[in-house]
């Protein structure tokens, strides 16, 4: 702790304004803030004044506890993974910095941030194949009451679950990016990163992909960072996510219902199924192959037609990310709902200012005052501890 966070703890804790502290000492207000927010430093005369004030010794403003170092996540993440390139370095950065933010900000205001670091599922040795990973999926979606439909909100999902999830532009090209990340966080809990450059339902795809790591690897890899490799974790985690989000019991009964096939011969099928299960086209191809509804020729023929054009002569409206992706249209969306009704909070209750949120969030300061004024999108269970917290300070008051 510096000097200038010693001498605001310091007043604070003895409970004097600024004003009597500077009329004490025969100086301004603002040359008392100044010496708070470290612009400027007291001589010799002013710090034994301030001492003495404060009820203190000159060496307890001094003399602050060295801070606890902090492990380097985001170099951990580097390491076994020269390739990356710096716009992803840079993304993963940001990443570890959200998330400490997080930690330290419900430390300030005795949140719960609610995460998850244990998981209650796991895989037993030898059981690790990809019919296994379909069947873990079929597990977590009978845990979740998922049915065999699409998933609808994955984030919220996520959030049930107690994973936080972070977007962040990591590059377009898999060559040097990565499609997103898993961090199990030592205050967060496990924590999700999903790359912005990459189409909606590649995205969501990722972030099927990163909850299996969460879900399944944990207990023995503290991190992964998601790539091109193919390992046996990789793999895994694609089978789950292709089953999570594009059930194979779904499928069945979608194409049923809808008076598709047994086997499909149109891409216009294809389509019709991507759009009803919100997945990529990609995703939808190699599901419907596994599912035995596409014959290999059919396959590889419907891999060369354009998707998102296919889809808007179908009728479909498809968004405009699908066309093109843009990292700057999700400035305060890439921060989970519950970081934001916790800044918020912490605003509203004058723990932080305007500015400060700002310079945590990277956001404008516009950005900030707007969240503040609107009544942000949470869960119950989220709203329910907000208003809770906030009466009991106003009680404490």
């Amino acid at each position: 702790m510096s000097l200038a966070e010693q001498l605001a703890r310091a007043r604070e804790a003895i409970g004097y304004p600024q004003e009597d502290v500077a009329n004490a000492l025969g100086v301004t207000r603002t040359m008392i803030s100044y010496w708070e927010s470290g612009k400027r430093r007291p001589n010799e005369r002013q710090l034994v004044a301030l001492a003495h004030l404060y009820g203190v010794e000159v060496r307890d403003l001094l003399e602050a506890p060295a801070p606890e170092p902090r492990p380097d996540l985001a170099q951990m993440m580097f390491r076994g993974h020269p390739n990356l390139g710096p716009q992803a370095k840079r993304g993963i950065e940001e990443f570890v910095r959200f998330l400490d933010t997080y930690a330290e900000l419900a430390d300030l205001m005795n949140f719960p941030i609610r995460g998850l670091y244990q998981s209650r599922f796991g895989l037993v040795p030898g059981f690790d194949t990809l019919d296994d990973a379909r069947r873990k999926a079929e597990e977590v979606r009978a845990h979740l009451r998922l049915g065999i439909g699409p998933v609808g909100d994955l984030d919220a999902i996520c959030e049930l679950l107690g994973v936080t999830v972070y977007r962040a532009g990591l590059g377009p090209d898999l060559e040097t990016a990565v499609s997103g990340a898993f961090l199990k966080h030592p205050k967060v809990g496990f924590s999700v990163l999903v790359n912005l450059e990459m189409t909606p339902g590649r995205r969501r795809f990722t972030l099927a992909h990163e909850l299996a790591h969460a879900l399944f690897h944990s207990d023995r890899r503290p991190f992964v960072i998601s790539g091109p490799t193919k390992d046996g974790q990789e793999r895994f985690a694609n089978a789950f996510a292709g089953e999570v989000l594009m059930p194979t019991e779904g499928i069945r009964r979608a194409m049923e219902e809808y008076g598709i096939g047994p086997q499909i011969d149109r891409p216009a099928d294809v389509v019709h199924l991507q759009r009803f299960f919100r997945v990529s086209y990609a995703t939808a191809l190699v599901r419907l192959r596994q599912a035995r509804a596409l014959t290999a020729a059919d396959f590889e023929a419907f891999k060369q037609i354009r998707p998102v054009l296919f889809a808007e002569q179908l009728g479909y409206e498809p968004s405009d990310e699908e066309y093109e992706q843009d990292v700057e249209r999700w400035r305060i969306r890439r921060f989970p709902p519950r970081f934001l009704a916790l800044l918020r909070l912490a605003i509203t209750r004058d723990a932080i200012s305007v500015p400060t949120a700002a310079n945590l969030t990277a956001l404008s300061i516009d950005e900030i005052e707007e969240l503040v004024q609107e009544d942000q999108p949470v869960d119950e269970q989220t709203r329910a501890e907000l208003a809770g917290f906030t009466a009991a300070r106003v009680v404490d008051a």
